[in-house]
């Protein structure tokens, strides 16, 4: 019995870094803004992250706050969109590790840039 489990074990790990290594292999870019609006981010951040009111009624931040983005961490917002947050959805299962990934660089896109003097 414990052979069968090492067994299957192995060959689940096997096939998942194989399903890993040929996502890798063909270099595929992310489009995050398709990813964005394909997963309907946008029904409640709206487009420009600052959140519409449907969203706003339901707690959704402020993408171009800089206080919110410094006190929210990478791995915060990717366990975020992994598992959902709120009455925010989940999309691990619906979507692959460098996607959310993608996902998470896209979110920190929405902060202005401090003004140059």
């Amino acid at each position: 019995m414990k052979g069968i489990f090492i067994y299957s074990f192995v060959i689940t790990l096997i096939l998942s870094l194989a399903q890993f290594n040929l996502s890798n292999a063909f270099g595929e870019k992310i489009d995050y803004k398709k990813l964005y609006k394909n997963h309907k981010c946008i029904k409640c951040h709206g487009f420009d992250g600052k959140g519409t009111k449907r969203g706003k009624k339901l707690g959704t931040p402020d993408f171009t706050d800089a206080e919110w983005q410094a006190s929210v961490t990478d791995e915060q917002l990717i366990n975020s969109i992994t598992n959902g947050k709120k009455k925010m959805p989940k999309r691990g299962h619906k979507m692959t590790t460098e996607e959310i990934k993608a996902m998470v660089k896209y979110v920190r896109f929405f902060v202005p840039k401090k003004k140059r003097k």
